[in-house]
Protein backbone atom coordinates (compact mmCIF):
# COMPACT_ATOMS: atom_id res chain seq x y z
CA UNK A 1 0.00 0.00 0.00
CA UNK A 2 0.89 3.15 -0.77
CA UNK A 3 0.02 6.48 1.65
CA UNK A 4 -0.30 10.02 0.63
CA UNK A 5 -1.52 12.96 2.96
CA UNK A 6 -4.38 15.42 1.58
CA UNK A 7 -4.44 18.78 3.29
CA UNK A 8 -7.24 20.91 3.68
CA UNK A 9 -5.68 24.67 3.12
CA UNK A 10 -8.32 27.45 4.45
CA UNK A 11 -6.59 30.47 1.62
CA UNK A 12 -7.56 33.81 2.33
CA UNK A 13 -7.78 33.67 6.06
CA UNK A 14 -5.72 33.15 9.38
CA UNK A 15 -9.52 31.42 11.06
CA UNK A 16 -9.46 27.29 10.23
CA UNK A 17 -12.58 26.72 8.18
CA UNK A 18 -13.17 30.38 6.59
CA UNK A 19 -11.90 31.84 3.69
CA UNK A 20 -11.99 29.39 0.61
CA UNK A 21 -11.15 25.90 1.17
CA UNK A 22 -8.45 23.97 -1.00
CA UNK A 23 -7.25 20.34 -1.32
CA UNK A 24 -3.63 19.69 -1.37
CA UNK A 25 -1.86 16.50 -1.84
CA UNK A 26 2.03 16.96 -2.26
CA UNK A 27 4.55 14.25 -3.33
CA UNK A 28 2.57 13.40 -6.01
CA UNK A 29 4.75 12.44 -8.39
CA UNK A 30 3.73 8.52 -8.52
CA UNK A 31 0.24 9.59 -9.69
CA UNK A 32 -1.34 9.66 -12.76
CA UNK A 33 -4.37 11.98 -14.13
CA UNK A 34 -7.05 9.07 -13.70
CA UNK A 35 -5.91 8.57 -9.67
CA UNK A 36 -5.96 12.28 -9.02
CA UNK A 37 -9.51 12.65 -10.60
CA UNK A 38 -10.97 9.77 -8.75
CA UNK A 39 -9.49 10.90 -5.37
CA UNK A 40 -10.86 14.42 -6.45
CA UNK A 41 -14.09 12.74 -6.51
CA UNK A 42 -14.06 11.00 -3.17
CA UNK A 43 -13.17 14.54 -1.52
CA UNK A 44 -15.46 14.59 2.06
CA UNK A 45 -13.69 17.74 3.33
CA UNK A 46 -15.96 20.23 1.15
CA UNK A 47 -13.36 20.31 -1.29
CA UNK A 48 -14.48 21.78 -4.74
CA UNK A 49 -11.10 21.77 -5.95
CA UNK A 50 -8.22 19.97 -5.37
CA UNK A 51 -4.18 20.60 -6.26
CA UNK A 52 -1.85 18.01 -6.76
CA UNK A 53 1.98 18.91 -6.44
CA UNK A 54 4.92 16.86 -7.84
CA UNK A 55 8.43 17.74 -8.72
CA UNK A 56 9.41 20.10 -11.54
CA UNK A 57 9.92 18.60 -14.62
CA UNK A 58 10.49 21.75 -16.99
CA UNK A 59 13.87 24.41 -16.13
CA UNK A 60 12.94 27.68 -14.66
CA UNK A 61 10.01 25.83 -12.51
CA UNK A 62 10.17 24.82 -9.12
CA UNK A 63 7.25 21.98 -8.79
CA UNK A 64 4.37 20.75 -11.10
CA UNK A 65 0.92 21.17 -10.05
CA UNK A 66 -2.45 19.97 -11.46
CA UNK A 67 -5.50 20.99 -10.15
CA UNK A 68 -9.20 18.86 -10.14
CA UNK A 69 -12.41 19.24 -9.25
CA UNK A 70 -14.85 16.44 -8.74
CA UNK A 71 -15.83 16.41 -12.30
CA UNK A 72 -12.67 17.34 -14.51
CA UNK A 73 -9.38 18.33 -14.64
CA UNK A 74 -8.36 22.45 -14.71
CA UNK A 75 -6.14 24.58 -16.36
CA UNK A 76 -5.65 26.74 -13.22
CA UNK A 77 -6.99 27.84 -9.70
CA UNK A 78 -5.57 30.73 -8.10
CA UNK A 79 -6.59 30.13 -4.72
CA UNK A 80 -5.77 26.80 -4.89
CA UNK A 81 -2.51 27.60 -6.39
CA UNK A 82 -1.76 29.68 -2.98
CA UNK A 83 -2.57 26.76 -0.83
CA UNK A 84 -0.57 24.04 -2.45
CA UNK A 85 2.72 27.24 -2.09
CA UNK A 86 1.94 27.50 1.82
CA UNK A 87 1.56 23.85 2.20
CA UNK A 88 4.70 23.30 0.40
CA UNK A 89 6.19 26.14 2.82
CA UNK A 90 4.87 24.72 5.99
CA UNK A 91 6.10 21.19 4.70
CA UNK A 92 9.85 22.99 4.67
CA UNK A 93 9.85 22.17 0.92
CA UNK A 94 10.62 25.61 -0.39
CA UNK A 95 13.65 27.28 1.01
CA UNK A 96 12.82 30.47 2.43
CA UNK A 97 14.83 33.22 2.13
CA UNK A 98 14.95 36.65 4.25
CA UNK A 99 12.31 39.31 3.02
CA UNK A 100 11.07 38.04 -0.24
CA UNK A 101 11.52 34.14 -1.98
CA UNK A 102 10.24 33.76 -5.53
CA UNK A 103 9.07 30.14 -6.33
CA UNK A 104 7.61 29.11 -10.08
CA UNK A 105 5.37 26.70 -10.51
CA UNK A 106 4.24 24.68 -14.08
CA UNK A 107 0.44 24.52 -15.06
CA UNK A 108 -1.33 23.34 -17.46
CA UNK A 109 -1.82 27.03 -18.37
CA UNK A 110 1.69 27.84 -18.05
CA UNK A 111 4.44 29.04 -15.77
CA UNK A 112 3.21 30.69 -12.37
CA UNK A 113 5.09 32.87 -10.11
CA UNK A 114 4.64 33.21 -7.05
CA UNK A 115 6.05 36.02 -4.27
CA UNK A 116 6.57 35.16 -0.77
CA UNK A 117 7.17 37.42 1.87
CA UNK A 118 8.64 36.15 5.06
CA UNK A 119 11.12 37.52 7.98
CA UNK A 120 12.82 35.56 10.96
CA UNK A 121 11.64 36.03 14.17
CA UNK A 122 13.80 34.16 16.59
CA UNK A 123 14.56 36.86 19.21
CA UNK A 124 11.02 37.29 19.99
CA UNK A 125 10.09 33.66 20.19
CA UNK A 126 6.68 34.59 19.19
CA UNK A 127 4.33 31.22 18.87
CA UNK A 128 1.73 32.68 18.67
CA UNK A 129 -0.63 32.26 15.00
CA UNK A 130 -1.00 35.26 14.13
CA UNK A 131 0.79 38.80 15.14
CA UNK A 132 -1.34 41.39 13.26
CA UNK A 133 1.08 41.47 10.47
CA UNK A 134 1.10 37.38 9.74
CA UNK A 135 0.93 33.79 10.80
CA UNK A 136 3.49 32.31 12.77
CA UNK A 137 4.93 29.62 10.58
CA UNK A 138 7.80 26.01 11.57
CA UNK A 139 8.80 26.05 7.79
CA UNK A 140 9.03 22.05 7.90
CA UNK A 141 10.28 22.38 11.68
CA UNK A 142 13.67 24.02 10.22
CA UNK A 143 13.01 27.51 9.89
CA UNK A 144 10.16 29.58 12.54
CA UNK A 145 9.19 33.20 11.40
CA UNK A 146 6.37 35.04 10.38
CA UNK A 147 4.78 34.99 7.28
CA UNK A 148 3.16 37.98 5.56
CA UNK A 149 1.74 36.86 2.36
CA UNK A 150 1.70 34.86 -0.29
CA UNK A 151 1.36 36.32 -3.04
CA UNK A 152 0.24 35.93 -7.53
CA UNK A 153 0.86 37.60 -10.54
CA UNK A 154 -2.62 38.58 -12.08
CA UNK A 155 -3.86 39.55 -15.42
CA UNK A 156 -4.58 43.12 -16.30
CA UNK A 157 -8.04 43.45 -17.05
CA UNK A 158 -9.68 45.62 -19.27
CA UNK A 159 -13.13 47.65 -18.67
CA UNK A 160 -16.12 47.77 -21.15
CA UNK A 161 -19.36 49.70 -20.35
CA UNK A 162 -22.26 46.97 -19.35
CA UNK A 163 -25.04 46.25 -21.85
CA UNK A 164 -27.06 44.42 -19.50
CA UNK A 165 -30.33 46.55 -18.50
CA UNK A 166 -30.15 47.47 -14.71
CA UNK A 167 -33.68 46.55 -13.82
CA UNK A 168 -33.07 43.09 -15.10
CA UNK A 169 -29.62 42.65 -13.39
CA UNK A 170 -30.79 43.65 -10.49
CA UNK A 171 -33.83 41.93 -10.58
CA UNK A 172 -32.13 38.37 -10.75
CA UNK A 173 -29.57 39.80 -8.31
CA UNK A 174 -32.92 40.33 -6.10
CA UNK A 175 -32.14 44.17 -4.84
CA UNK A 176 -33.90 47.50 -6.22
CA UNK A 177 -32.04 48.85 -8.84
CA UNK A 178 -31.39 51.88 -6.74
CA UNK A 179 -28.93 49.97 -4.45
CA UNK A 180 -26.98 49.85 -7.56
CA UNK A 181 -27.62 53.27 -9.31
CA UNK A 182 -27.01 55.06 -6.00
CA UNK A 183 -23.41 53.55 -5.69
CA UNK A 184 -22.80 56.44 -8.71
CA UNK A 185 -20.28 53.70 -9.36
CA UNK A 186 -20.44 52.40 -12.91
CA UNK A 187 -21.46 48.52 -13.75
CA UNK A 188 -18.76 47.32 -16.22
CA UNK A 189 -17.77 44.01 -17.82
CA UNK A 190 -14.14 43.38 -16.92
CA UNK A 191 -12.80 42.16 -19.79
CA UNK A 192 -9.47 39.34 -20.57
CA UNK A 193 -9.85 35.69 -22.08
CA UNK A 194 -13.44 35.71 -20.47
CA UNK A 195 -15.42 38.63 -19.68
CA UNK A 196 -17.81 38.87 -16.07
CA UNK A 197 -19.50 41.73 -14.32
CA UNK A 198 -18.16 43.92 -11.34
CA UNK A 199 -21.28 44.96 -9.77
CA UNK A 200 -21.13 48.07 -7.38
CA UNK A 201 -23.75 47.87 -4.58
CA UNK A 202 -24.58 50.51 -1.81
CA UNK A 203 -24.96 48.67 1.75
CA UNK A 204 -22.80 46.02 3.01
CA UNK A 205 -26.17 44.68 4.67
CA UNK A 206 -27.85 44.57 1.13
CA UNK A 207 -24.89 42.26 -0.32
CA UNK A 208 -24.68 40.07 3.04
CA UNK A 209 -28.20 39.44 2.72
CA UNK A 210 -28.44 38.87 -1.15
CA UNK A 211 -30.04 35.41 -1.97
CA UNK A 212 -29.90 35.75 -6.37
CA UNK A 213 -31.76 33.41 -8.42
CA UNK A 214 -28.92 31.64 -9.63
CA UNK A 215 -30.64 29.69 -12.10
CA UNK A 216 -31.95 32.86 -13.55
CA UNK A 217 -27.90 34.35 -13.30
CA UNK A 218 -27.09 31.89 -15.15
CA UNK A 219 -28.77 32.04 -18.03
CA UNK A 220 -29.05 36.05 -17.78
CA UNK A 221 -24.91 35.56 -17.77
CA UNK A 222 -25.08 33.07 -20.84
CA UNK A 223 -27.44 35.37 -23.00
CA UNK A 224 -24.75 38.17 -22.32
CA UNK A 225 -22.01 36.19 -22.83
CA UNK A 226 -20.72 36.87 -19.33
CA UNK A 227 -19.48 34.04 -16.91
CA UNK A 228 -19.55 35.85 -13.47
CA UNK A 229 -20.61 38.63 -11.18
CA UNK A 230 -18.43 40.25 -8.35
CA UNK A 231 -21.10 42.27 -6.69
CA UNK A 232 -19.02 44.67 -4.26
CA UNK A 233 -19.52 47.58 -1.67
CA UNK A 234 -17.52 50.13 -0.42
CA UNK A 235 -19.38 50.01 2.72
CA UNK A 236 -17.30 47.39 4.72
CA UNK A 237 -17.64 45.08 8.23
CA UNK A 238 -13.79 46.03 8.96
CA UNK A 239 -12.28 49.63 8.55
CA UNK A 240 -9.08 48.53 7.91
CA UNK A 241 -10.77 46.99 4.49
CA UNK A 242 -11.68 48.89 1.35
CA UNK A 243 -14.64 46.57 0.06
CA UNK A 244 -16.64 44.01 1.20
CA UNK A 245 -18.01 41.52 -2.05
CA UNK A 246 -20.26 38.40 -3.14
CA UNK A 247 -19.16 36.62 -6.19
CA UNK A 248 -21.63 34.23 -8.54
CA UNK A 249 -20.42 32.18 -11.25
CA UNK A 250 -23.40 30.05 -11.61
CA UNK A 251 -22.62 29.68 -15.70
CA UNK A 252 -19.49 27.95 -15.20
CA UNK A 253 -20.74 25.76 -12.69
CA UNK A 254 -20.00 27.38 -9.38
CA UNK A 255 -23.02 29.12 -7.51
CA UNK A 256 -20.86 30.77 -4.88
CA UNK A 257 -17.06 31.52 -4.81
CA UNK A 258 -16.00 31.99 -1.21
CA UNK A 259 -13.39 33.91 -2.27
CA UNK A 260 -11.80 34.86 -5.48
CA UNK A 261 -8.55 35.21 -6.28
CA UNK A 262 -9.81 36.62 -10.30
CA UNK A 263 -12.93 39.18 -9.06
CA UNK A 264 -10.35 40.84 -6.38
CA UNK A 265 -7.49 41.73 -8.61
CA UNK A 266 -10.31 43.02 -11.52
CA UNK A 267 -11.64 44.81 -8.67
CA UNK A 268 -8.97 46.37 -7.57
CA UNK A 269 -7.87 47.55 -11.24
CA UNK A 270 -11.43 48.80 -11.36
CA UNK A 271 -11.22 50.78 -7.97
CA UNK A 272 -7.98 52.65 -9.48
CA UNK A 273 -8.70 52.46 -12.78
CA UNK A 274 -11.86 54.60 -11.95
CA UNK A 275 -10.79 56.71 -9.48
CA UNK A 276 -12.13 55.48 -6.65
CA UNK A 277 -8.74 55.14 -4.79
CA UNK A 278 -4.82 55.84 -5.54
CA UNK A 279 -3.49 53.28 -3.30
CA UNK A 280 -1.38 50.45 -4.33
CA UNK A 281 -1.96 47.92 -1.91
CA UNK A 282 -5.72 46.74 -0.78
CA UNK A 283 -6.94 44.86 1.57
CA UNK A 284 -10.67 43.09 0.78
CA UNK A 285 -13.25 41.25 2.19
CA UNK A 286 -15.59 38.21 1.07
CA UNK A 287 -17.91 36.00 1.55
CA UNK A 288 -21.17 35.44 3.07
CA UNK A 289 -20.75 35.06 7.13
CA UNK A 290 -20.04 38.13 8.60
CA UNK A 291 -17.80 36.25 11.70
CA UNK A 292 -15.84 34.40 9.01
CA UNK A 293 -15.07 36.70 6.17
CA UNK A 294 -11.68 35.73 3.57
CA UNK A 295 -9.47 38.26 3.65
CA UNK A 296 -8.00 39.10 -0.05
CA UNK A 297 -4.91 41.33 -0.65
CA UNK A 298 -4.53 42.81 -3.62
CA UNK A 299 -1.39 45.15 -5.11
CA UNK A 300 -0.95 47.12 -7.97
CA UNK A 301 1.73 48.99 -9.97
CA UNK A 302 1.41 51.42 -12.43
CA UNK A 303 -0.58 54.63 -12.79
CA UNK A 304 -4.01 54.91 -12.51
CA UNK A 305 -5.92 53.93 -15.85
CA UNK A 306 -2.25 52.37 -16.90
CA UNK A 307 -1.95 49.48 -14.51
CA UNK A 308 1.12 47.34 -15.34
CA UNK A 309 1.36 44.71 -12.69
CA UNK A 310 -1.31 42.91 -10.23
CA UNK A 311 -0.71 40.58 -7.79
CA UNK A 312 -3.38 39.05 -5.48
CA UNK A 313 -2.92 36.79 -2.43
CA UNK A 314 -2.96 36.34 1.47
CA UNK A 315 -2.74 34.04 4.00
CA UNK A 316 -3.45 30.38 4.84
CA UNK A 317 -3.82 27.84 7.49
CA UNK A 318 -3.96 24.06 7.92
CA UNK A 319 -7.73 22.67 9.02
CA UNK A 320 -7.29 18.95 8.26
CA UNK A 321 -5.02 16.65 7.73
CA UNK A 322 -5.79 13.05 7.33
CA UNK A 323 -3.46 10.11 5.24
CA UNK A 324 -4.89 8.30 2.39
CA UNK A 325 -4.09 4.54 1.12
CA UNK A 326 -4.33 4.40 -2.31
CA UNK A 327 -3.64 0.45 -3.47
CA UNK A 328 -0.45 0.01 -6.07
CA UNK A 329 -2.81 -0.54 -8.79
CA UNK A 330 -3.91 3.15 -8.10
CA UNK A 331 -0.30 4.22 -8.68
CA UNK A 332 1.74 4.14 -11.66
Amino acid sequence: MNDIVLKRIDVFTTTPFAGNPAGVVLHADDLDGRTMQSLAAQMKMNLIETAFVSGSRKAGTDFRVRFFTPDKELEMSGHVMIGACFALIEEGMIDLSEGLTRTVFETRMGNISLEIYFRSDYESGNATDFDGTGIFIRAGGRRNGILERIMMLQPVYRFIPCDIPLGELAGVLGVDPSEISNTGLPVVRASNEIDWLIIPVKSKETICGMRPDLIKLGILNRKYNTFGNHVFSLDTFDSSCITYSRNFSPAMGLWEDPASASGSSGLGTYLRHFGITSSGSMVMQQGNEKDNLARILVEIEGEAGREDVVKVGGLAVTSIQRKLELAPAETV
